[in-house]
């Protein structure tokens, strides 16, 4: 039984990526002037005072250097002739990460469910770290458990990406702690992909420490629908799970924007969706250049 609904969520995950279209990728720089204005092209010359940009239809502006507040590489796609803009959450769905590192020297913060701010920061172009804690009204500093993580980053395997890593949880006042070792991979590129998680939880209770015996997987897409807007959704399956109508099961709304994101959705159990209502979820997130 297991087998079989991993086999139907792993086929639907592929047929749902091979449904939307997945363009080439491409490199465009974005500038951004003093007048508020933004450009997005590429630059087919420099002066000691310009820049000469290429836009996506053809057109060429001539930016005078002196005006330029900002010039950054900008990840992009074209769909239907169309520049769009690559998620920047790409390192991560709802809670779950992917294989995608966060790139070297760039970071965000982020605020899970209103309870979990966490500050994340990619060291190198393949190791990332996360460091958060939860936050509970009327809860002293010291009894606040804090989450610690780090994740690497193998190089690209086609149209796939590896990773592994580990997370931690500590509650200092009670000498109690507990995590998740992982590995996986994603597959897709930074506007539209998916990833299968796999790992085992363990538990400290002092310096006692003890591990699960059965695994866990995580099954997690990103789906974008527009240029500002993507479906993102994770399912859990537990070990040793017999009613499969008890799966955890995550999905959320996007909203991307140049350098902030929220997503609004809820958590559900696979056998209640339609019939209650879901826990809601509310991240956002920023990003600094």
């Amino acid at each position: 039984m297991r087998k079989i609904f991993i086999y139907k969520l792993l086929s639907f995950l592929v047929i749902t990526l091979n449904s939307f279209q997945i363009s080439q990728q491409i490199d465009k720089i974005e500038i951004e002037t003093n007048d508020g204005n933004i450009f997005v092209g590429t630059i087919i010359k420099e002066t000691d005072i310009s820049y000469t940009l290429e836009t996506a239809n053809g057109n060429k502006i001539e930016i005078s250097k002196n005006s330029v507040t900002s010039l950054k590489k900008l990840d992009a796609i074209y769909i239907d002739g169309k520049i769009r803009r690559a998620d920047k959450n790409n390192s991560l769905y709802i809670f779950t990460p992917s294989a995608f590192p966060i790139e070297h020297n760039k970071s965000y913060c982020r605020n899970w469910c209103i309870f979990f701010p966490s500050y994340n920061r990619g060291f190198t172009n393949n190791f990332s770290f996360q460091i958060g804690g939860l936050i509970f009204p009327g809860m002293a500093f010291q009894d606040m458990p804090y989450v610690i993580s780090g994740k690497f980053s193998l190089p690209n395997l086609g149209p796939a990406q590896l990773t592994t890593g580990m997370m931690y949880v500590s509650i200092p006042s009670t000498n109690f702690g507990t995590g998740f070792l992982f590995g996986g991979g994603t597959i897709g590129n930074k506007f539209t992909h998916a990833s299968l998680i796999y790992g085992f939880g363990y538990f400290r209770y002092e310096s006692d420490w003890e591990f699960s015996e059965q695994p866990i997987m995580v099954f997690a897409s990103n789906i974008r629908l527009s240029n500002r807007f993507a479906l993102v959704s994770e399912f859990w399956l537990p070990p040793e799970i017999e009613d499969f109508s008890v799966i955890p099961f995550m999905s959320s709304l996007r909203f991307i924007g140049r350098d902030f994101s929220v997503d609004f959705g809820g958590f559900f159990e696979i056998g209640s969706i339609g019939e209650s209502v879901p826990l809601p979820l509310l991240n956002l997130t920023y990003h600094f250049d």
